[in-house]
């Protein structure tokens, strides 16, 4: 029986399934595991990014996120991962399927409809404008947000034409400087203060981004302080190029920014003109939207 599912979409599932197994894998490794031993916070630490695990591949798997699984990516022996996992069931934050998978629980679902009682409106405004930029370019759409020396992904759209797009997902976290977003956000930083930036990021960036080079980083960010946009042909994700702006928020600092990834045939040449074209109208409407937002 056919199931509606051709080619594409079988090829997009298996892409979607590589780049959920990177995220997991590079949020794990990104998150702080050298505080001291024996203190509590390096037990907190450790099961929340489980949990953040579990609900990385759950969200897009049927049966759970399989214990094997999670215990490779966190680089945690099974068994300490399977006690973590049973604390967080006592707990209500995960659940085991009778498949023997894993997902988030109950008390999970509940914090998440907490917080969106508390979202933030950036990330409510910016929804429509990653709509229309996905649709117009046919190519994906993200919108970054910085979070200390970290940007994350806070949303992504993707367009309707054939180039899956395999740089970011939402919930991925970088050092500041991974990616067009990212880049565009240190734009609008100081000299002094990128530099802070990658210097802060300095060991996680040679052990974890060995390709990436600072002096090239920073020359992008000089150039776009000129151009007003960033062009990133590919530092990060080979074949992924993109092009962001930052968005400039009345009386924030700069923290998000938006962007259009593709592969370089479409983020090259006159193409490129359009498409900062496109992220700047989206970018001045959400800065007019929340400029009349009591809490921006």
């Amino acid at each position: 029986m056919h199931d509606g599912t051709g080619p594409n979409d079988e090829h997009r599932m298996r892409m979607r399934g590589k780049i959920l197994r990177r995220s997991a894998s590079f949020n794990v490794a990104h998150a702080v595991d050298d505080i001291e031993p024996g203190t509590g916070a390096q037990s907190i630490q450790r099961a929340l990014s489980l949990l953040n695990l579990v609900g990385l591949i759950a969200g897009e798997r049927r049966g759970g996120a399989g214990l094997s699984e999670i215990a490779s990516i966190s680089g945690r022996p099974k068994a300490s991962v399977h006690r973590m996992l049973q604390a967080l069931i006592a707990m209500g934050y995960v659940e085991r399927l009778d498949e023997g998978g894993y997902r988030l629980g109950v008390q999970s679902q509940i914090l998440g409809q907490l917080a969106q009682k508390s979202v933030d409106p950036l990330v409510t405004e910016s929804e429509s404008g990653l709509l229309r930029l996905a649709e117009l370019s046919r190519d994906t759409a993200f919108l970054t947000l910085r979070t200390g020396n970290f940007s994350i992904c806070a949303r992504r759209e993707e367009g309707f034409g054939d180039i899956l797009n395999n740089a970011l997902s939402v919930g991925d976290r970088h050092p500041l400087g991974i990616g067009a977003g990212s880049l565009a956000i240190l734009s609008e930083l100081t000299p002094a203060e990128v530099d802070a930036q990658f210097e802060a990021n300095a060991q996680l960036l040679t052990e974890r981004y060995p390709k990436v080079s600072v002096p090239q980083l920073l020359d992008i960010i000089d150039q776009a302080r000129s151009d007003g946009f960033v062009h990133n042909p590919g530092l990060f994700a080979q074949g992924s190029w993109a092009v962001g702006v930052p968005l400039r928020i009345r009386g924030t600092r700069p923290r998000a920014a938006l962007s259009i990834a593709s592969i370089p045939d479409r983020v090259t040449g006159t193409r490129v003109e359009r498409l900062v074209a496109l992220l700047r109208r989206e970018a001045k409407a959400i800065a007019e939207a929340l400029a009349e937002h009591p809490n921006p």
